[in-house]
């Protein structure tokens, strides 16, 4: 059960307004399929699951083929290219134009709104 940690866009990502990130390889890839859950601040104080989704889609790209791709900027909550592109640079200062980054999606679904991190137990009411 893959999780993902986000420190930038928040309700985007819960509200399903954001609904991709962008990765560098992991050492279990995601694949569809898989259940993600989708955290705020992980393994912090503030960590809050924000969404539990289903993994609709992974697919690999270097990072010179999606620099300038607007509409995977966009999906991933940026306002442009360009934006996605000074972020990344300033984020990772090492990103060469051949580094393979993994693009991963998942469905928008609504769950039940709750503060649990992966160390908490989960209560149905």
């Amino acid at each position: 059960m893959p999780s993902l940690c986000f420190n930038v866009f928040k309700e985007e990502v819960k509200d399903g307004r954001k609904r991709q990130t962008i990765r560098i390889r992991r050492k279990h890839p995601i694949k569809a399929g898989d259940p993600l859950y989708l955290y705020w601040h992980l393994r912090r104080r503030e960590c809050e699951l924000l969404r539990e989704a289903p993994c609709t889609e992974t697919f690999s790209r270097t990072w010179a083929e999606i620099r300038d791709n607007e509409d995977i900027a966009r999906r991933d909550g940026f306002k442009s290219a360009a934006e996605m592109r000074n972020w990344f640079n300033e984020k990772n200062k090492d990103l060469s134009e051949n580094q393979l980054l993994y693009i991963i999606r998942w469905e928008k679904l609504s769950i039940k709104e709750t503060n649990l991190c992966p160390n908490q137990k989960r209560i149905t009411l």
